[in-house]
C-alpha cells in the first residue's frame, strides 16, 4: 500500500522526479569514479615504489639546484661519461643496474600517471634494473644480444599492454588479447612498426599486472633510443643498485661525495616525493567527493520540502482524520528512498563506463564492488537524513491551516 502510494506521488511530478533521479545518479557517478581513481593510483604508486626498493636513481641537477624529484625523471640530461663512471663503481651490482633514456611518445591517460608511451631505453643484458623481473604477456622480456650490432635493423622493442595498445595502429599486425573489457587490438610480437620514423620490430609484451608504468613502456636498446632522441653525448638517468641492499645509505654517499654534480634519489626520497604530489591530488579529489556527497543531500533536502509544500492540504487532510505522525513520516522517508535507490541504479553503471573509457584494460580491474556498495550506502543514508527536515516540516503542519491552504 504504501509503495503504491509513494509511486504515485512521485509519478505525478514525472519530470522532476526525473530529473532529481538524474541528479543524483550523477552524485553516485563522481563519488564511485574518483574514490576508485584514487585508489588506484595509490595502489600503483605502492607498486611503482616496490619495483624500485634497494635502488638508486641518478639524475641532473639544475643551475638552481636540483630539478626536483622526478620519477621517471624525462627532463633529466646527464653526460653518459659520468654515468659510466658511477656505474664501474665497486660498491655498484652492474648487472642489475644501466643507464637509461626516457622519451613521451603519448600523454598520460590521467592526472599523476606516466605517459600512455614511454620510451625507454636500456643497456642489453640489463633489463632487470628497469623491468625488476616483469614477465612477458607474449614473446620475450630480454633484448637480444645483438641488437646493438651493426647492421641490426629494425631494433627490437618490448611493450607495455598500454603501450602496445596505442602501437598497435601503426604495427604491421595486430593481435587480440582477453581483458576484463573485451578484447583488445595490441601490437604483435614479431610485427614491424615506425616510431618517431625509425624502424622497429615489436619481440615481446610485458604482462599487465605490474603497474602503469611498465604497463606504459615501449623498451629499446640504450644506442637504438639515444638515436633515436638525438642523445649523441648524453643519456637521462641512471638506475643503481649496490652490491648489498644494507649498502645503500654508503653508496648513496659515496655517490653524492664523488660526484656533486650529479643528483642521487634513493628509494626512500622518490617515494616520499611520490607520496607529497599524490597528498595534493587526494585532497582535490576529495573536495570533489565530498561537493557530490553534499549536492546529493541538498538535492533530496530540496525536492522533498518542494513536495511537502505542494502537498500541504494533502497532509493536513491526512493529520485531521487521525493519520498517524509515523506514516506520513514513512512516506516522506519513502520517497526519498526511493529516488536515491533509483538514481543509484543510474549511477552505478555510468561509472562503470566512465571508469572504463578513462583507464580502458584496467578498469574492470580495478572497479570494486565494495566501493560501489560503500558510495550507494554513504549517500543514500545521507539523502534518507537530508529528508527528516521535510518530514519534520511535514508533521507540524496545522490540519485547520492546512484545510484552508490553496
Amino acid at each position: 500500500m504504501l509503495l503504491s502510494v509513494v509511486t504515485g506521488n512521485l509519478l505525478s511530478k514525472k519530470l522532476r522526479t526525473l530529473l532529481t533521479v538524474a541528479g543524483f545518479g550523477v552524485c553516485v557517478n563522481l563519488h564511485i569514479v574518483v574514490t576508485t581513481v584514487m585508489r588506484f593510483i595509490s595502489e600503483d604508486l605502492d607498486m611503482q615504489m616496490q619495483r624500485f626498493t634497494g635502488r638508486l636513481v641518478i639524475q641532473s641537477r639544475s643551475a638552481a639546484g636540483t630539478t626536483g624529484i622526478e620519477w621517471p625523471p624525462i627532463s633529466s640530461s646527464i653526460p653518459f661519461e659520468a654515468v659510466e663512471r658511477v656505474l664501474v663503481s665497486d660498491r655498484v651490482q652492474r648487472s642489475k643496474s644501466t643507464a637509461v633514456s626516457f622519451a613521451v611518445l603519448a600523454p598520460p591517460p590521467f592526472a599523476t600517471a606516466p605517459p600512455e608511451a614511454l620510451v625507454v631505453g636500456l643497456e642489453i643484458g640489463r633489463e632487470d634494473a628497469f623491468l625488476a623481473g616483469a614477465p612477458a604477456m607474449l614473446g620475450t622480456n630480454r633484448l637480444p644480444a645483438d641488437s646493438g650490432a651493426a647492421g641490426h635493423e629494425p631494433a627490437p622493442v618490448i611493450l607495455g599492454v598500454l603501450a602496445a595498445r596505442y602501437l598497435a595502429a601503426q604495427a604491421s599486425a595486430t593481435t587480440e588479447v582477453e581483458s576484463p573489457i573485451g578484447p583488445i587490438a595490441l601490437a604483435a610480437p614479431g610485427s614491424d612498426l615506425e616510431i618517431r620514423g625509425a624502424p622497429f620490430r615489436v619481440i615481446g609484451i610485458i604482462e599487465p599486472q605490474t603497474n602503469q608504468l611498465l604497463r606504459s613502456c615501449v623498451v629499446m636498446p640504450l644506442e637504438s633510443a639515444r638515436a633515436l632522441l638525438g642523445q649523441t653525448e648524453t643519456v637521462s638517468a641512471a638506475i643503481v643498485t649496490p652490491r648489498r641492499t644494507k649498502d645503500i645509505a654508503e653508496l648513496e654517499a659515496a655517490l653524492e661525495a664523488s660526484h656533486p654534480a650529479l643528483m642521487v634519489v634513493s628509494d626512500k626520497q622518490l617515494t616520499a616525493s611520490a607520496r607529497q604530489l599524490l597528498d595534493r591530488t587526494q585532497q582535490f579529489f576529495r573536495v570533489v567527493r565530498w561537493t557530490a556527497v553534499v549536492v546529493a543531500a541538498l538535492l533530496i533536502t530540496v525536492v522533498m520540502f518542494v513536495a511537502v509544500l505542494e502537498r500541504t492540504k494533502e497532509l493536513g487532510t491526512l493529520r485531521a482524520i487521525g493519520a498517524p505522525g509515523s506514516a506520513i513520516t514513512g512516506m516522506i522517508l519513502a520517497e526519498a528512498l526511493l529516488v536515491a535507490l533509483a538514481g543509484s541504479a543510474l549511477g552505478v553503471p555510468i561509472s562503470r563506463l566512465v571508469i572504463m573509457k578513462a583507464l580502458g584494460p584496467d578498469a574492470a580491474a580495478i572497479r570494486s564492488r565494495r566501493i560501489e556498495a560503500q558510495s550507494v550506502g554513504l549517500l543514500t543514508a545521507l539523502g534518507l537524513l537530508a529528508a527528516i527536515l521535510p518530514a519534520v516540516r511535514a508533521l507540524r503542519v496545522d490540519p485547520i491551516v492546512a484545510l484552508r491552504y490553496e
